[in-house]
């Protein structure tokens, strides 16, 4: 039985069990005696199916309600969040939650694998108890290692409060950085190489024939110089990161000219329908949400894109700015290119941050350097079914692999999503490159075994 059809018969099994059959069977024969026909069959189905269920006029009418409320609650969270940032913790009150936090960590022998715990000594925690980054930021460790704090079963456990976090809280971060990009032997004083994004007509079209690939994306994220990052901007100036990029994209001409749009101008329906064309970002990940990262929301959000949907920008979902350059299909080349345009379009009017040790510097540890991710979405029906030997190839071509929606989903139907492990010590043309060259083994991997069957 293929996949397909096994998923069928499961999806109606399921419907028997919830009586969903049976009630549908119930409603048509209930039609078919219907001496007078009704115009409106699907009506009159829903109407017997569900006789308490609210018509046409009441439905409107409570979604109308549903919608105001929505509303509400988002203004009072914006003023929860307004009367929050007037509440300044004294270094006491800072020190004693750190104090807490420290020991529930240190103590959690369930949880051990976050590089926070890892590195988090006694010794550092005393250090800093009761430093904070120069004003007017203030940053304290506490607004660092927060979400670590709170969820032991972080990999990571720390975000950057601003650029001079890393200086300030150096002793933690450093080997933090070192440790996840696998830099801890490297002694030179700059671990990330200047940027260099080569020359894109080396980078070809990976899948011509369009008979593997899928699609194809590139994400890069950049942070204003002068602003610190989510947990610690202020409500004018997430408003202000968003007038700047609005100006930014205005100029821009050709496959890049498009429209800006603010999330609270969105619909919630179209938001949604955006998300799951992976064009648009929503929060409710509870890692950042204790970080900090949706203050304010939806103010200060929105997306830039073009007509044909290849060229993105998201204005401040984590960092200040997520560039994506993305098409259906396998052409590198293509996305790659349209990447570097929009980038130099972008630095024409905005300086972005940079560290002279990281490279581009943003709020996640794990993604400073070229803070590239280049991903895609392969269907290998054939290697799949040999994880040992897909995972082998991956560790040994330096790629993640992981099911199409997002970290920790399984493959299905042999579709999967590839994309470098590498962000630091390397530069752009070199990761670019390099994923090129294990996307077309894995692909000639999966030739081999074709040619076998």
């Amino acid at each position: 039985m293929s996949s397909i059809e096994s998923k069928r018969v499961q999806y109606r099994k399921y419907l028997e069990r919830a009586g969903v059959i049976d009630a549908l069977s119930k409603a048509l024969i209930k039609l078919y005696e219907e001496q007078n026909k009704p115009d409106d069959a699907i009506r009159f189905v829903r109407k017997f199916m569900c006789e308490s269920c609210p018509d046409d006029s009441q439905f409107d009418a409570m979604k109308a309600d549903l919608e105001e409320a929505n509303k509400t609650i988002s203004k009072l969270e914006q003023d929860l969040e307004r009367l929050k940032d007037q509440i300044k913790k004294s270094p006491e009150e800072i020190a004693e939650l750190l104090e807490e936090g420290f020991k529930k960590l240190v103590e959690d022998e369930e949880h051990v694998g976050s590089l926070l715990r890892k590195y988090l000594t006694r010794e550092i925690l005393d250090e800093y108890l009761k430093l904070t980054t120069p004003p007017p930021v203030e940053a304290s460790l506490l607004d660092c290692i927060q979400s670590g704090l709170t969820f032991h079963n972080s990999s990571c456990g720390m975000y950057a409060a601003d650029l001079e976090s890393l200086e300030m809280f150096n002793k933690l971060f450093d080997p933090v950085v070192r440790d996840y990009h696998g830099q801890l032997d490297n002694d030179k004083e700059q671990l990330q190489p200047d940027a260099d994004f080569g020359n894109p007509d080396e980078i070809e079209n990976m899948d011509p024939e369009k008979k593997y690939i899928l699609s194809t994306r590139i994400r890069i994220a950049r942070n204003i110089e002068g602003y610190p990052f989510f947990m610690k901007l202020r409500e004018k100036q997430f408003i202000e990161i968003e007038d700047k990029v609005k100006a930014a994209t205005d100029s821009f001409d050709g496959e890049l000219a498009g429209a800006y749009h603010s999330m609270k101008d969105i619909s919630p329906e179209t938001q949604e329908e955006m998300v799951k064309r992976h064009i648009l970002f929503r929060r409710g990940d509870e890692y950042l949400q204790v970080a900090g990262c949706y203050r304010f929301w939806p103010v200060g959000r929105g997306i830039f894109y073009n007509p044909a949907e290849t060229f993105l920008i998201w204005v401040n979902e984590e960092d200040h700015l997520r560039i994506i350059s993305m098409a259906k299909c396998g052409d590198l080349g293509d996305v790659y290119n349209r990447l570097i345009k929009g980038l130099s379009e972008l630095e024409k009017t905005l300086v972005f941050m940079r560290h002279p040790l990281y490279g581009n510097v943003t709020v996640c540890p794990t993604n400073l350097g070229t803070t590239m991710r280049v991903s895609v979405h392969i269907r290998l029906p054939l290697l799949s079914r040999d994880q040992d030997r897909l995972n082998s190839m991956a560790a040994e071509l330096n790629l993640q692999i992981r099911g199409t929606g997002g970290e920790h989903t399984a493959i299905e139907d042999g579709i999967m999503d590839v994309s470098n492990r590498k962000r630091l010590g390397v530069t752009e043309f070199e990761l670019v490159k390099a994923l090129q060259e294990g996307i077309l083994t894995l692909i000639k991997a999966e030739e081999e075994l074709e040619a076998k069957e």
